[in-house]
């Protein structure tokens, strides 16, 4: 038998000093919830594991490490967001780097990672040299990231490790052996012994691999390198108050590496909250994994509360046209929630979420058909007008005030969710339909309707026409960005939206909404009772009494012209059906 310094090797840590790099690897990852796949980033072949589905978390490793070292916090946060962990540059099984390496090299690198692996901006989340990195990365280009965590970091102090920790690091990398190896994770983590217990065979697996690849000679440039550039130095002070998102720290306690002070003082000077987690040296998640993972989703709670009141309130704005709304927009469109209810697979019994549900439009053909209905909107008279309909015919639908890009309800409560013209005006749209994802249980289903392309809406003509009869130089909305009545009229975009929020199974079909219209009055009052936007637009070019009253003028000539002598003008628009399965 082994000993180190009180630690007796078993059989099986013996058996791990001879397993080959490729097998430590896959028993490494053996039953964890990812896959592996291969990028060329910056000219770089780059190894990394993917998983879960949601808003994106990017992981990046610290010093002589790999995406494996994740694998205790991994099968959690895999269940609530899209986890990509990179092995950095000269680690693990990533492409090593010829010469000196620049700082901007290894910003492209993750600049195109976060562009090719990440729909939307995503958490950052850096440990040690990985930390360091983010952040001198979130410093120039804080744009692309929706946050940053830093796991006792490397950076922001010149790096100079209490002497015991020194010693056995340079011992390692000099021979690292494995006596070598678990006396350095003896200063690395704060009960090394209880660390082994809690991991059992895993832990001789990651030493197994962490061996193999301390031991690949092609490696060690690269790594050097990237501690000079980014380990050993501190990063200026006026680079790291550059950052402006929101950034969260995280330490463990008896870091002996970067000790506790130096995050202390970090804290104080930039204003990022520190969480302390005893137990733990520097490695909380393979450490203490379960307190880091709740240090973790606490700042995610908190960029998602902020981000929810950066959001423009338009509850006034619902209230204000709700009865016009009713009257004009709520019926018309019942026969498009009844088909798009019957294509989604709604039956009798199930329990049925609508979001952004206005005055019923879709609620109450769900009730209809016998499902459990419950409707939120964050107007709380479109909800009244909702009850009145329902009271109507004696059916019973629970509506609830509440904001669909953050839904006060538990994970996997229904059987479905569904939002017809509701969710496509979200200022966070991708957000809102994650919501909706979240609260569908497993096998459940995603019901998403929303406008289909803009130049095929025979409304939108006419209103654009009829403004043009005053202001020939009026176009419509600018398209480039869409406004958000349209943000999901490409069928494809809406296609990548349902999966991106990890539904399966996803289908988008575009069918043809048709209404008539009798004259060009009750057109204007449907166009103008739909959305507070249309106001929003027609009030930016500044139109006057008079002009409004020709525009109706041509609207009703325009209306009379399609209608011929039926009486009624038939105006159709494409609309997108997108249902996808959890």
């Amino acid at each position: 038998m082994a000993h180190v310094e009180g630690y007796t090797a078993t059989s099986t840590a013996l058996e791990s000093n001879r397993i080959s790099g490729e097998a430590a690897r896959k028993r490494l990852l053996a039953g964890l919830p990812i896959t592996e796949r291969r990028l060329d980033l910056a000219g770089i072949s780059t190894a990394l594991l993917e998983g879960g589905a949601g808003s994106p978390i990017v992981l990046l490793h610290g010093p002589g490490e790999h995406a494996a070292k994740w694998l205790r916090i991994l099968p959690e946060l895999v269940r609530t967001h899209h986890v990509i962990a990179p092995d950095l540059p000269g680690h693990g099984t990533s492409g090593t780097i010829e010469g000196p390496i620049r700082p901007d090299r290894i910003f492209a690198w993750l600049g195109e990672l976060i562009e090719r692996a990440c729909p939307t901006p995503p958490v950052l989340v850096g440990q040690i040299l990985g930390a360091a990195i983010a952040a001198r990365f979130a410093a120039e280009h804080g744009s692309r990231l929706r946050c940053l965590v830093l796991s006792d970091a490397l950076g922001l102090a010149p790096f100079q490790p209490a002497p015991e920790f020194g010693a056995v690091l340079t011992a390692f990398i000099a021979e690292p052996s494995p006596e070598n190896h678990d006396r350095l994770w003896q200063r690395c983590a704060f009960d090394l012994d209880a660390l082994r217990d809690r991991m059992g065979e895993s832990w001789e697996r990651l030493r197994a691999y962490n061996l193999d690849r301390a031991r690949a000679p092609e490696l060690k440039s690269t790594q050097q390198s990237l501690m000079e550039q980014f380990g050993f130095p501190a990063i200026p002070s006026e680079e790291l108050a550059r950052i402006t998102i929101p950034t969260f720290m995280v330490w463990g306690r008896h870091d002996l590496a970067t000790p506790l002070p130096i995050a202390e003082a970090a804290s104080a000077r930039y204003g990022w909250p520190l969480h302390v987690i005893d137990g733990a040296a520097d490695d909380p998640p393979i450490e203490q994994p379960v307190a880091f993972m709740e240090v973790l989703r606490t700042a995610l709670i908190r960029v998602e509360a902020a981000a929810s009141e950066a959001l423009p309130d338009t509850r006034e704005a619902w209230d204000r046209i709700a009865p016009g709304y009713d009257r004009t927009n709520t019926e018309t469109q019942m026969w498009l929630g009844n088909e798009s209810l019957i294509r989604a697979g709604l039956r009798p019994g199930m329990r049925f979420l609508d979001i952004a549900s206005g005055s019923g439009a879709l609620s109450i053909p769900a009730a209809r058909m016998g499902a459990e209905v419950v409707a939120v909107d964050q107007s709380p008279i479109m909800l009244r007008l909702l009850r009145e309909r329902a009271g109507r015919e004696n059916m019973q639908i629970d509506t609830r005030v509440m904001d669909g890009h953050a839904l006060i309800f538990d994970d996997d409560s229904f059987d479905m969710a569904g939002s017809q013209f509701g969710v496509m005006l979200f200022p966070d749209m991708p957000r809102g339909i994650r919501e909706m994802a979240r609260v569908v249980r497993p096998g459940g289903r995603v019901l998403v309707i929303a406008y289909g392309d803009p130049h095929r809406i025979d409304f939108l003509a006419f209103l654009i026409g009829a403004v043009q009869s005053v202001r020939p130089e009026f176009n419509g909305p600018p398209m480039d960005p869409p406004p958000l009545p349209f943000q999901l009229s490409d069928p494809e975009r809406l296609v990548r939206e349902l999966k991106t929020a990890g539904l399966k199974h996803v289908n988008v079909e575009t069918i043809t909404e048709s209404t008539a219209f009798r004259s060009g009055a009750e057109l204007w009052d449907w166009i103008a009772w739909s959305n507070p936007i249309v106001e929003e637009v027609l009030g930016s070019i500044a139109l006057g009494d008079g002009e409004r009253g020709v525009i109706r003028q041509t609207l009703d000539r325009l209306v009379r012209e399609r209608a011929g002598g039926d009486g009624s003008a038939i105006l159709s628009n494409p609309v997108n059906i997108g249902i996808g399965t959890k």
